[in-house]
Order: structure tokens, then C-alpha cells, then sequence
């Protein structure tokens, strides 16, 4: 972890800087266990009271908290403190943001568009179709009538087929609707 100090009239004692590097590398182990955070802290003094301000990069976010006291180390213990809480607060966030998927059971909403526009660009799967079934219907319409009357019947119903018997010939013929929006009649022998 990287510590930098900057100050305007406020410094810290060596002993003071140790305390708050240990605190920091608490806050460190809170987030993540890699080594690469970056903690910059800006103390400054006017008249009676010191602030800090605590500037944290933490896996591509930035934790900034400020705090304030009537001494240099107070200021910054207080400021701590704060960012601990912060820390605690947004931990499941900053980690799962950087590393998708592999704190919870499922993929985040990134990850799973991806894979669902991936699934569709692929060509299908040459597998086998599933075995059609035959499902016997016995809605005959029971008068007569001619195309344009079955024709009608189709387009006012929710049905994808009309089953009729024909007026001038007797047979049974089916009239479907095709999935271009079309009208398809299949005429019985």
C-alpha cells in the first residue's frame, strides 16, 4: 500500500504514522487482499482545528473522507474511523464490480447480457428435432360454407386454422394462417 502525506502547517509524529498505517491496512484486508491500494492524506491547520482529508483507490474506486479534531492525529483517527465504516459499507460493491460473477451465485448484468448475445449469434445446434405429436381435433364447422365465409371467421377469431366442410364440393378443406400473416388453404381429396 502507498501512503502520501501532504500538509499545509500539520505533520504527524513517526509513532502517529504507524498507528495510521496499521489502520489502514485494516481497512486494507476489509477490501481486498492485494497490495495495490493507493491512500493519499491531506492534514491542514487553521487556527484551533485540523482537518484531514483521506483520499483511498481501492480497485478502480476512490473512497474519500474527511475528518476533524482539535489535534493533527485526531483529525485523521477521525477520518479513519470514517473510512472503515465506508469501507464496510460499499465492500460488496467495489469487489463485485471488479471481479464479476465470482462473489455471488450469479453473473452480473454485464457479464449475462454478454452471454445471452453471444448464445444468439451462434448458428443452431444441428440437433436432432424433438418428435412431433398428433393431436386429433373434431371442430368441423357443422354447416357449409364457402372460402370467403372461413376466410372471414379466420381473421375475427384468435384460431391459427379453420376447419370447414365446403359448400359446392362437400369436402372437408382447412384454411391456416401461415407465420408471413398469409392464408393457406389445404383442400381434402
Amino acid at each position: 500500500m502507498r501512503i502520501e502525506y501532504s500538509g499545509r502547517k500539520a505533520d504527524l509524529t513517526e509513532r502517529e504514522r504507524a498507528k495510521v498505517e496499521r489502520k489502514l491496512a485494516k481497512i486494507q484486508r476489509i477490501l481486498t487482499r492485494r497490495n495495490d491500494l493507493e491512500t493519499h492524506v491531506r492534514l491542514s491547520q487553521q487556527r484551533h482545528l485540523c482537518e484531514a482529508e483521506i483520499m483511498l483507490r481501492a480497485l478502480r474506486h476512490t473512497l474519500v473522507v474527511a475528518g476533524t479534531g482539535s489535534t493533527t492525529f485526531a483529525a485523521v483517527y477521525a477520518a479513519l474511523d470514517k473510512l472503515e465504516r465506508q469501507a464496510v459499507r460499499n465492500k460488496h460493491k467495489i469487489i463485485d464490480t471488479h471481479r464479476p460473477g465470482t462473489q455471488r451465485d450469479v453473473p452480473s448484468v454485464v457479464v449475462a447480457d454478454s452471454m445471452r448475445r453471444a448464445l444468439a449469434s451462434e448458428p443452431p445446434s444441428e440437433a436432432p428435432p424433438a418428435p412431433s405429436r398428433i393431436v386429433r381435433s373434431q371442430a368441423v364447422e357443422p354447416k357449409p360454407m364457402t372460402e370467403d365465409e372461413a376466410f372471414l371467421l379466420l381473421e375475427s377469431g384468435d384460431r391459427e386454422y379453420v376447419s370447414y366442410r365446403d359448400a359446392g364440393s362437400g369436402k372437408i378443406n382447412v384454411l391456416l394462417r401461415r407465420r408471413d400473416g398469409a392464408a393457406e388453404l389445404v383442400e381434402g381429396s
